[in-house]
């Protein structure tokens, strides 16, 4: 039985018992500044009280205008004309709908396959799902996945997890070119390989197919975007403009539900109205109190530097880690950018539903929040991925629950937060 929430501070959540668990996983990677800062949470009461909501066909509101201003000053290249959402799901489910439309109208209606990854994981609604490379969260739901028939996809060489650069131009080459409407591509993974990278030569290779071939590149910077990597957006590490980027849990950072797809001004041109009349939308859609989440969120990230942050503060904790994993031998290695990190795990085919959940419940009791991921036994691994703006000091206490968690599963001496500190240094 779960239990009771009652309220969170900083890095720290409570429960109505008054137990205390330090976030080691943002929530579910989304809650990026932790909870209560107030720097935030002025805003939105101050939206609050002077209007919440209004439609999207009625009005705009000033917090959306400076965030789309924001959000196209941040984003690399010519992307911008955001589109906005509540979920990195809806926002998906928009990107395909862009696609579909950009080569209906552009006469081109065979070309209509989406090529993604697996694994991969873009969402839980019907077209997001479809195009998710996660078997097990389209367990006993393919009667729902009608897009289906325009998926194909790419799988890594036997014992890798990532596709390689020769995988993708064999996907796209049975595809056809003539037929390809969109790759859509995580540059680290997320729920579904447990941040795995991106191949920085795979992104740039799809940028030049997407060029010569015509379909278009799609970024799912839901989990990436924003920060969490150690660049404003995962395409960065590769210096990749893609075509569509979608963003999600970090535009808020767990204020408010907001998300939003940009597209590059090539792409919005050949349209001949604003998109967002175009591919119509949801009705709480960058409402007032969200967008001001929103642009509170990205102009503490800016004005604090956070990106930068989050790469200094991930090389200290992946350091902590690779301390940890050495004292472990369920642990098969640390991976990930950033404060995207995640720990690979030797999955035990007798344990159901996995090691990784064995993890998970074994930290709660020890105070530290963790999220399983992976689809099966090689990618099988917890994401670690605190807040953007924990301190070494946080970073090293979650490293020591993290040690009393593991030794819980496989029994070690239990290191002190000197130990790790030191190995890491």
């Amino acid at each position: 039985m779960l239990p009771t929430v009652s309220h969170g501070d900083g890095l720290h959540v409570y429960d109505t018992d008054g137990r205390e668990y330090l976030d080691g996983c943002s929530g579910a990677i989304n809650t990026n500044l932790g909870h209560g800062l107030t720097e935030i949470t002025s805003r939105m009461h101050q939206q609050l009280d002077a209007i919440s909501f209004a439609y999207r066909t009625q009005f705009t509101s000033e917090p959306l205008e400076r965030l789309s201003g924001l959000l196209t000053d941040l984003a690399p290249g010519s992307l911008g004309n955001p589109l906005y959402c509540n979920s990195g799901s809806e926002a998906i489910e928009m990107a395909l709908r862009l696609t579909t439309v950009f080569h209906a109208q552009a006469y081109r209606p065979f070309k209509c396959t989406v090529l993604t990854e697996e694994p991969s994981y873009h969402g839980m609604t019907a077209g997001a799902l479809g195009a998710s490379g996660h078997p097990l969260r389209k367990h006993n739901l393919t009667p729902l996945l009608a897009n289906q028939a325009t998926v194909a996809k790419v799988r890594p060489r036997h014992g890798e997890m990532r596709a390689d650069v020769e995988q993708w131009e064999r996907a796209i080459d049975e595809v056809r070119a003539q037929n390809l409407a969109a790759v859509i591509v995580e540059p680290v993974g997320g729920a579904s390989s447990g941040a795995v990278p991106c191949d920085p030569a795979v992104l740039r290779r799809l940028r030049e197919l997407a060029d010569r071939d015509g379909f278009l590149l799609i970024a799912d910077e839901v989990m990436t975007g924003l920060g969490r990597t150690g660049a404003w957006f995962g395409c960065d590490h590769a210096g990749v403009v893609p075509d569509v980027m979608v963003l999600g849990k970090g535009m808020t950072a767990g204020y408010a539900p907001l998300s939003a797809v940009l597209v590059r001004d090539e792409i919005a041109a050949a349209f001949d109205k604003p998109l967002g009349s175009v591919l119509f939308g949801h009705t709480m859609a960058g409402a007032p109190l969200a967008a001001a989440a929103g642009l509170a969120t990205v102009e503490y990230l800016k004005e604090h530097d956070i990106p930068a942050r989050a790469e200094r503060s991930g090389r200290h904790l992946r350091a902590l880690l690779d301390g940890v994993a050495a004292r472990h031998a369920v642990v098969r290695d640390v991976r990930g950018r950033g404060l995207q990190l995640a720990l690979g795990l030797h999955a035990d085919p007798d344990r159901s539903p996995g090691v990784a959940h064995d993890l998970v419940r074994a930290a709660r009791d020890n105070g530290l929040l963790l999220y399983p991921s992976g689809v099966n036994a090689l990618t099988e691994s917890v994401m670690v991925a605190p807040p953007l703006n924990s301190t070494e000091a946080e970073l090293e206490e979650l490293t020591v629950r993290l040690d009393r968690s593991l030794a819980a599963l496989t029994p070690a001496p239990v290191a002190q937060v000197h130990e790790l500190a030191a190995a890491a240094r």
